[in-house]
């Protein structure tokens, strides 16, 4: 299709008639090497047809390809046209909803309006397709496979707790699962609605096709399992903790800034749908039903933050505040530093001690308290001590060490616990400050209680020798929780400072 003319996507798209239209693509059948042809018709709501709607990233918008539409050359991008090949059939028409193409990106209004019902969307789909592309290592079956067999272990909803003997535990077949984790597709904002919203979703996975809710459970399981550290699976927890949109299917002490605080490590071209991404979500919701925000693509994304960051505040009251953070540019603009600004991703979220109820300097304090003047948040504070030193920690596989901001000393972390362990001595209003410590920098717990200070008085042993296993001092089971210790201080720690004072 090369010696065609590329046409303006103009030429595609006739403004939609009302608010609850939309446009749906027809796949023609054919074999994977003919060219993809499609056609767009435009349906009403309460009258569209059957329809699968496709999840996928986005990607280069460099790498494209052109295919027809209503007999018309369209540029769209590699992965979507991957989605479309692998999805078309060799003998019937197969009708599909994908953003890209049934929604005239161009069109500020189009869009604003689309997004209001996007949930629905993917909602009212028959099948919802999670493509992911070809699989970077060629192991596609080898997750297809591994995924099945995990499948067989469930009893009653529930995984078993394996023994150290079991074949599934020394599988090398979960390493092909690791690289799937790594798949862009978990990075970007807006899937984790397509996926939770959706009837029956499938992910396709080069020639392997597998259920997302199946992938979604095992990896909840291999994430509290001390023996598939080692696989080193990504932990995906936004996709775990939110796997389901369903009306009371969420923790019920979260609030809508959660998920957005969850999600901000998400990525999505517009820094606008690090918002209306998640706007599907009954959270997004006030409590006399009307939405939080309506998506308005004419407004700038500080108007959105600015407005949303009010809308928290009278539905959460100052917890908001912890999602807060600035680079040194968005701190010395003209915008209110009180304002989340979701498109600023220094630190991991904080999806672990969400909601945290241990840490509340607001406490006492409701939303109907707070005074929000113009653009000032006005507050009455208490000044509680001063900061002496502070840290930046710095967290990798060659270990964790802590460099003092004003000097530049540098502290590896099994000094650290020896010079607290020598200062417990001391008269203190704490009488254990390495398990003070190591609390802190856990964020008052961990994704599996236990001995804290045990955990990572074996971590340090072990980092102490180099990353070779204290076996003289500590059984394989004391080192495998030093191991998920460390792991949550990878997540925990990232980009944070710790203060002595």
């Amino acid at each position: 299709m090369n010696h065609l003319i590329k046409y303006e996507r103009e030429d595609f798209y006739h403004p939609l008639a009302g608010l609850h239209t939309f446009r749906l693509l027809i796949l023609e059948p054919g074999q994977i090497p003919s060219p993809i042809s499609i056609r767009l018709q435009v349906v009403e709501r309460a009258t569209a047809p059957a329809y699968d709607a496709i999840s996928y990233v986005w990607g280069d918008p460099t790498q494209t390809v052109v295919i027809s539409c209503d007999g018309k050359p369209l540029e769209i991008t590699f992965n979507l046209y991957w989605a479309l090949v692998r999805i078309r059939s060799v003998s019937c028409e197969k009708v599909l909803w994908a953003d890209a193409i049934c929604i005239n990106q161009a069109d500020l209004e189009e869009r604003s309006n689309q997004v209001t019902f996007m949930a629905a969307l993917y909602e009212n789909a028959k099948l919802v397709y999670i493509c992911m592309g070809d699989a970077e290592d060629g192991n596609e079956v080898q997750v297809q496979t591994v995924i099945d067999d995990a499948k067989k272990l469930r009893n009653g909803g529930q995984f078993p707790v394996l023994q150290g003997g079991h074949p599934l535990t020394n599988d090398g077949r979960w390493y092909a699962l690791a690289v799937l984790t790594e798949n862009p597709w978990f990075t970007r904002a807006w899937v984790v609605q397509e996926a939770a919203l959706a009837k029956d979703p499938i992910v396709l996975y080069g020639r392997a096709e597998f259920g997302y809710r199946d992938l979604v459970r095992i990896l909840g399981w291999l994430n509290t399992s001390t023996w598939a550290i080692r696989f080193e699976v990504s932990r995906l927890f936004i996709h775990l903790e939110w796997a389901d949109w369903r009306p009371n299917a969420h923790n019920p002490a979260y609030a809508f800034v959660d998920l957005l605080s969850h999600a901000a490590l998400l990525n999505c071209t517009d820094p606008r749908d690090k918002v209306y991404a998640f706007l599907g979500h009954q959270l997004a919701y006030s409590s006399t039903g009307s939405p939080l925000v309506k998506p308005d693509y004419e407004k700038t994304p500080g108007q959105v933050y600015l407005e949303l960051s009010k809308a928290l505040i009278q539905q959460s009251g100052l917890r908001v505040l912890t999602t807060v953070e600035h680079t040194q540019d968005t701190i010395d603009n003209s915008s209110p530093s009180w304002v989340t600004r979701w498109d600023v991703q220094l630190v991991m979220n904080d999806i672990f001690k969400v909601p945290n109820t241990q840490f509340r300097a607001s406490v006492g304090l409701t939303p109907n308290s707070i005074v929000i003047a113009g653009e000032n948040l006005v507050l009455r504070g208490v000044v509680l001590d001063t900061v002496r030193e502070s840290f930046t920690i710095y967290v990798s596989k060659l270990g964790i060490k802590f460099e003092n901001n004003s000097t530049g000393e540098v502290l590896k972390f099994w000094r650290v616990l020896e010079e607290l362990d020598r200062a417990s001595d001391s008269p203190s209003p704490y009488n254990d400050r390495v398990g003070a410590f190591c609390a802190t920098l856990s964020i008052g717990g961990s994704s599996i209680e236990a001995d804290l200070k045990r955990w990572a008085t074996c971590l340090a042993a072990t980092l102490r020798n180099e990353g070779q296993s204290a076996t003289s001092t500590y059984s394989q089971e004391q080192q495998h929780e030093a191991l998920v210790y460390y792991a949550n201080l990878e997540a925990y720690c990232i980009n944070r400072s710790f203060a002595i004072t």
